[in-house]
């Protein structure tokens, strides 16, 4: 019988909760506030034009840019036997299992850009993150774990954007990227000790693909960007090792996802001029919606394992040291609200959705050698938001409220040979856990009635005790995720005219 316990994110305790919430906020607000200090003036019951204004555009130029954000690291692992030893680089723990991770980065980055159409522009660029995002790695068979950490990154690649309005850009991008992590000093999960036993730091190299808004909000040449990246890098066997003396050798294959929220000047050297008409705009934005679309994403899982009741100790740990799980995948998301638009340029809403999800992961009971598949299967919220219009077009906004996931069971299989994969009878509940979200998004009037909509949303859940019930006696886990989603929605406005 055994405890998994990844580490603790504690935002339970007194300052630390407001510590975390004010963190958190300050790396998401800004991916959907683009700007204040530009928006044009725009009365409540805007006129309708009988004929649009030209607006004069020029996205061409060289640019610098840099900004803060947050990201969630997931890692499939397995761990095998090192050179050197019978049975060398065949697996010891031969099931899949996902770690986690999660922190902040910083980011500097330089580019350019043509605009060669009114309402396109392609780019290429280059970036670099120092970051701290911080996670668990496991060589599962002499119960060790260590803290590791993705301490930077850098990226090359293009993008290519679409102009919504003159000043706001919705882009694409891709590209290739790589990863710097630190070693992991290895330590006892079950007394904490040190072991003597370590990784080395590694570089894993890979590709991305991310999805941003880009709006002009000084004059002359400053941007404000908001961005989703998803980094996908190669697997990298790393050594535990201890001086000449080998332990164990462990795959470790992570992916990346991150959101930034960046300034960006533009130089504007060259390229032509276009003149092109005023994009459409709602007379006000009161009004119903329904609103539907897809998404992806991540969460990470600070988990212990404790004796369970009826056995001396219940209730105390048995492997001691945090660990992090982690998972990933797609959803489905629907929703309904209300927005009133208060002023020229405020508008504020309740809403409520709620969504399907498919974020697939592991939950671990390492006493007996047990690992199962988890995944959160669906979630709702109920919240309020807040926004600014930028533009006529365009609403930037942040939104905050409560939220409640669901979470399946998890059906216990061996995971080491030679039963790797059997089903050992044993299984957690499936189980609902509440919590609290921060999101921040971007919405743009796109045709009478509808708009489009991408929204970032961070989500902190309440503890879970899990019991690992069957026929072999196993531990009781306790599972703390947070997860992160990035999503892109149609809107439809019932009384887009009013």
């Amino acid at each position: 019988m055994y405890i998994v316990k990844p580490q603790f994110l504690d935002v339970t305790q007194g300052g630390a909760v407001v510590k975390k919430f004010i963190a958190v906020a300050a790396a998401i607000a800004a991916f959907g506030f683009i700007s204040s200090a530009s928006a044009a003036d725009m009365p409540a019951k805007a006129p309708i034009l009988k004929a649009a204004p030209m607006v004069a555009t020029n996205w061409t130029g060289f640019y610098v840019n840099g900004g803060l954000g947050y990201g969630l690291w997931t890692a499939d692992t397995t761990t095998q036997f090192p050179a050197g030893v019978a049975g060398a680089g065949t697996c010891a723990l031969c099931v899949d299992q996902i770690q986690g991770g999660k922190g902040y980065l910083g980011l500097i980055g330089i580019g350019y850009d043509y605009q060669f159409a009114p309402t396109f522009l392609a780019g290429v660029f280059g970036d670099y993150n120092i970051s701290r995002i911080k996670g668990t790695i496991q060589d599962q068979v002499p119960f060790f774990a260590g803290d590791i950490t993705q301490t930077s990154s850098w990226a090359v690649g293009a993008r290519l954007g679409w102009l919504g309005t003159p000043d706001f850009l919705t882009y694409v991008n891709a590209g290739y990227t790589q990863a710097h992590f630190n070693g992991a000093t290895m330590i006892n999960t079950i007394t904490g000790a040190a072991t003597g036993f370590s990784t080395s730091s590694t570089n894993a190299n890979g590709w991305f693909a991310g999805i941003g808004t880009e709006k002009a909000v000084f004059s002359p040449g400053w941007f404000w960007r908001g961005e989703y990246r998803y980094a996908s890098y190669n697997n990298k066997v790393l050594n535990d090792t201890a001086g000449p003396v080998a332990s164990f050798d462990i795959n470790f294959k992570p992916v990346v996802q991150t959101v930034t929220t960046q300034l960006v000047y533009k130089l504007n050297t060259g390229g032509p001029t276009y003149h092109t008409a005023a994009a459409w705009a709602p007379a006000s934005w009161t009004g119903f919606y329904v609103n539907a679309g897809i998404g992806y994403g991540a969460w990470a899982a600070d988990t212990t394992t404790q004796i369970p009741p009826g056995f001396a100790g219940a209730g105390t740990c048995l492997l001691c040291v945090n660990q992090v799980q982690g998972g990933k995948g797609w959803l489905g998301v629907v929703g309904i609200g209300y927005d009133y638009q208060v002023s020229p340029q405020v508008v504020v809403g309740v809403f409520s959705d709620f969504d399907i999800s498919f974020l697939k992961g592991s939950l671990q009971d390492q006493g007996p050698f047990f690992e199962g598949d988890i995944k959160q299967t669906s979630a709702w919220a109920v919240g309020g938001r807040a926004g600014w219009l930028v533009t006529p077009q365009v609403l930037g906004y942040g939104n905050a409220g409560f939220t409640s996931a669901r979470f399946s069971s998890a059906n216990m299989v061996a995971t080491n040979p030679p039963a790797a994969g059997t089903a050992s009878g044993n299984a957690t509940p499936s189980f609902t856990t509440n919590g609290w979200f921060l999101g921040s998004g971007a919405e743009i009037a796109v045709a009478p009635g509808w708009f489009w909509r991408t929204e970032y949303r961070y989500a902190s859940y309440a503890n879970k005790l899990l019991s690992d019930a069957g026929p072999i006696i196993a531990a009781d886990i306790n599972f703390k995720p947070v997860v992160q989603t990035f999503t892109t929605q149609a809107v439809y406005k019932f009384n887009w005219t009013r």
